[in-house]
């Protein structure tokens, strides 16, 4: 099950301002939606969206039908069409906007704070004795 609050709040506890290369404002996930999207897609499934944005494309994902863009929304809530072009993208796309080892990095980090949110990491101790 896809739990959008959960896994916002994962990302804000993988995403720092000092391993983000690529930060825009204050913002933690400014430039990031191509890392994200492609991070969703391989973790959640779905689709890898994109829309065209003033100089590049925007990346963001569709799950169980519904538009998800954890760059742009609160909480990762759902996100009305105006301004989406929905246009099909490949994970293969995404790869031309991040380097291999920042998104290695944040997966780590995000899979660890993942399990840590819903309450894995007690589970851990038992099968590694």
């Amino acid at each position: 099950m896809f739990n959008k609050i959960i896994v916002f709040k994962a990302l804000n506890r993988s995403l720092t301002p000092d391993s983000n290369r690529r930060l825009i404002s204050g913002n933690q996930t400014d430039g990031q939606d191509s890392l994200i999207s492609l991070m969703i897609h391989d973790v959640f499934g779905g689709e890898i969206l994109k829309t065209h944005k003033k100089k590049n494309w925007h990346f963001y994902n569709r799950i169980d039908g519904e538009r998800v863009d954890f760059t742009r929304s609160k909480m990762g809530k759902s996100i009305k069409s105006s301004g989406f072009e929905d246009i099909p993208s490949t994970p293969d796309e995404t790869y031309d906007y991040f380097d291999q080892v920042d998104y290695t990095t944040f997966f780590t980090k995000f899979v660890s704070a993942f399990e840590e949110a819903v309450g894995l990491d007690k589970f851990q101790s038992v099968y590694s004795a």
